[in-house]
């Protein structure tokens, strides 16, 4: 046999050195893959120098929010959604007091500092603390909603401040009068902002490594986001030292956008854009939510890869698209890092609520039976009776409500019954929406058809992204579901990409999708009836959704979510069953891509992305996460916000997705759905006791604790107290126990049985 392969000893000894754990050997490593990162860059791109600059200096900046993002991570052990906005209501305010008002420019660094100390400081003491004992993914969903709340203040921000609703204009620094560099052209190739934001990123990456080495409150800090619970009995203050890390966090964000702004622009909403939280998440991953330096680097090698993408295609479209690759790769050979989201208990959506049916004792009761049937046709008359409530421009946005309710329906399947999170659900949506609309718009498919190819495309899809779910759960499925939006919005669905040169999408003259004449009656084209279309599409994704829910599929599903670790005990298949779970999920969200495609009648990227996404989710959690119902009267009241109320009062929806989901997480976790079927079992009780009927599962709601039992008996012995006569003393008071009713005289209560408190 042929000998293997044995290298030089020398050879061997520098690989071992190069793969171990040591400062030195980090640094050639890193060194080794930028070379070959900026290599690629430019082998791909072609990208002059300039292009290295400009996007290093923006990149630094998603490296510095990346900082923010591992602080959070490691604190509180979520991922915060809100850390690229967190300063842009100082920031802003800031620019808009220079651009403006004329305020110096050194006036506006204390506003930026403070500020994002405060707004940091803000967020962890009003809302964070709020979910304490909550599971990690309620307070992650609730970052969601913080980012709602900053994109509401922000938008107002330049009205408040006289701008009138314009923006801010391009920010001037005595940096750029300072120091500029042109080529031989006379372009400026290296400018005095681009080297202060950089040193500034270094200054502070510096003070951070002193702050957390030599500090007591670094120190503490560090303990604490190793070990909050054991910090926490060796007297470290967790709560203050958290708020330090929001603090801290508030601070990088609003520095980020200050210095952001000379260089790109002030952004216009609290947000930052979900772009850039895709990008900043992306290097927080990449240096495994704890590798500062680490996630700087990568921070900057992202913001040279957008810029090479804008100056090879005039957008961020490529590097948008290959940020889902980045996450998927650092993810899926990161198993130590992924791994630690079970060990903290946040593999899946655990917090859920379920209801439970109407007891069978009283199914067939005449007032549950009449009260069903009055209910079922108030809602029916309702959405039969809504096309000819509101006007005729306004339908066309009525049919928005049961198309955005069949989405809520596919989340509810994955989310709030399989526990995987889904922040991209309307990637799924638009390459149904694609295929069928390809088909229809190219080749002149028939409806059927057109919708068969949709729902096939889409469980592909649905099932290729569960695939990594089998690896990679709770937060960070959430990111990789997250940035699959951002590739579907930013390059699959744009038709000058892979879908549109290979005629997937409608293109050229056929690029509008025509309504069809189904069964040569009725018209499509009409928009009062093609709500009914949909309609019906709804009813049948209700039908099917809790069918699948009742059958031992749906029960594999629940087993499967609530103890991942039992479940293959009972001979279920954990990745079989998430598969199938992504499989059904995207099966109902393609229904409702290809009718998007027939509404639309044309492909629009953006109505797929990340912001619809994210959008759905949020309603979806506010309707009520594991009820059929409470989802889609979750989309009636957004969908009713959005069209009837935010053309006259901007920022409503943003309003309702912000403090409405905040307040609903406090005190409603379930949702609507939880309000809803608390208001039915009181109604059940009461026809219950009007009946005469026992129902174990109405009364068992509530559990007596030892001194609620000792006071309940005691009560009901003080109502069982009575005078007889006897031939020494008239009308002396005897008691009653209410348990065994032996009656006897009130000094002889302290002996018995029954009220002797048992300690439990």
């Amino acid at each position: 046999m042929p000998r293997a392969l044995e290298l030089p000893e020398p050879v061997l000894a520098v690989a071992r050195r190069v793969s171990g754990s040591s400062f030195a050997a980090k640094a050639v490593r890193r060194t080794v893959g930028a070379a070959v990162f900026l290599f690629a860059v430019r082998a791909f791109f072609d990208t002059p120098f300039k292009t290295y600059i400009d996007g290093a200096a923006v990149g630094v900046l998603y490296g510095l929010i990346a900082v923010g993002l591992i602080l959070i991570y490691r604190t509180n052990r979520i991922i915060n959604f809100a850390a690229a906005g967190l300063g842009a209501i100082p920031a802003v305010t800031a620019a808009l007091l220079q651009t403006k008002h004329g305020m110096p420019y050194a006036l506006g660094i204390p506003i930026v500092v403070v500020g994002g100390l405060l707004l940091g400081a803000a967020v962890d003491i009003l809302i964070v603390r709020r979910f304490a004992t909550a599971p990690r993914l309620i307070l992650t969903v609730a970052t969601l909603g913080v980012v709602q709340i900053l994109a509401f203040v922000a938008i107002y921000i330049p009205i408040w401040m006289g701008s009138k609703g314009k923006g801010v204009s391009q920010v001037s620094t005595p940096w750029r009068r300072i120091f500029t560099l042109h080529d031989s052209h006379g372009t400026p190739v290296l400018t005095g902002d681009q080297v202060f934001a950089v040193a500034v990123v270094v200054g502070l990456g510096l003070g951070l490594a002193a702050f957390f080495r030599y500090t007591r409150m670094g120190i503490a800090l560090r303990a604490s986001a190793e070990n909050a619970d054991r910090a926490s009995l060796l007297g470290i203050p967790v709560r203050r030292v958290g708020t330090v890390a929001w603090m801290l966090a508030g601070l990088l964000a609003a520095v980020t956008i200050f210095l952001r702004a000379p260089l790109v622009g002030v952004p216009t909403d609290g947000s930052l854009g979900f772009g850039v939280l895709l990008y900043t998440l992306a290097a927080a991953v990449m240096a495994r939510m704890e590798d500062i330096p680490l996630a700087i680097m990568t921070g900057m090698g992202l913001g040279i890869l957008e810029a090479a993408s804008v100056r090879k295609a005039g957008q961020n479209d490529l590097a948008s698209a290959l940020v889902l690759l980045v996450v998927l790769g650092a993810l899926l050979l990161q198993r130590s890092a992924v791994s630690r989201a079970q060990d903290t208990g946040v593999s899946t959506w655990q917090s859920v609520k379920e209801f439970r049916p109407i007891p069978l004792e009283l199914r067939n009761v005449r007032e549950v039976v009449l009260g069903k049937t009055v209910l079922a046709v108030l809602v029916a008359g309702a959405f039969l009776a809504a096309p000819y409530i509101v006007t005729a421009g306004q339908l066309n946005k009525l049919t928005l409500i049961p198309l955005y309710a069949i989405v809520a329906i596919s989340l509810v399947v994955l989310t709030g019954w399989a526990g995987q999170i889904s922040l991209g659900q309307f990637g799924i949506v638009g390459i149904a929406a694609a295929v069928s609309g390809g088909l229809v718009a190219n080749h002149n498919a028939d409806f059927f058809v057109a919708m068969g190819a949709g729902i096939l495309a889409g469980v592909v899809v649905a099932v290729a992204i569960g695939i990594p779910a089998v690896r990679v759960q709770g937060l960070y499925l959430a990111v990789t579901t997250l940035a699959f939006g951002g590739a579907c919005e930013f390059y699959l669905l744009k038709d000058k990409y892979v879908l549109g040169t290979h005629k997937i999408l409608p293109s050229g003259d056929a690029a509008r999708i025509p309504r069809p004449l189904m069964f040569e009656r009725l018209d499509l084209t009409d928009d009062r009836a093609f709500y009914y279309f949909c309609l019906v599409f709804l009813v049948g994704a209700l039908l099917a959704a809790r069918a699948f829910r009742r059958n031992r599929s749906g029960r594999v599903l629940i087993a499967a979510r609530d103890n991942a670790r039992a479940a293959p005990a009972y001979a279920i298949n954990l990745a079989r069953t998430r598969l199938a779970a992504f499989a059904v999920s995207g099966a109902l969200a393609s229904v409702a891509g290809v009718l998007f495609a027939y509404h639309q009648r044309a492909i629009d990227a953006s109505s797929y992305g990340i912001e619809p996404s994210i959008t759905i989710f949020l309603v979806v959690v506010i309707g009520g996460l594991t009820s059929l119902p409470g989802a889609v009267l979750g989309v009636v009241f957004f969908q009713s916000i959005e069209n009837f109320i935010s053309p006259h009062f901007q920022g409503a929806s943003l309003l309702a997705t912000g403090p409405g989901l905040l307040l609903i997480l406090m005190f409603l976790p379930g949702g609507f759905a939880e309000a809803m079927y608390r208001a039915r079992d009181s109604v059940l009780r009461w026809v219950a006791n009007r009946n005469g009927i026992h129902v174990p599962s109405l009364v068992a709601d509530k559990r007596l604790e030892p001194e609620e039992m000792e006071q309940d008996v005691v009560s009901q012995a003080e109502h069982s107290v009575e005078t007889v006569e006897s031939f020494d003393v008239v009308d002396r008071p005897t008691i009653t126990c209410p348990v065994c009713g032996e009656r006897f005289l009130p000094e002889d209560a302290v002996g018995h049985d029954h009220f002797q408190v048992v300690e439990a």
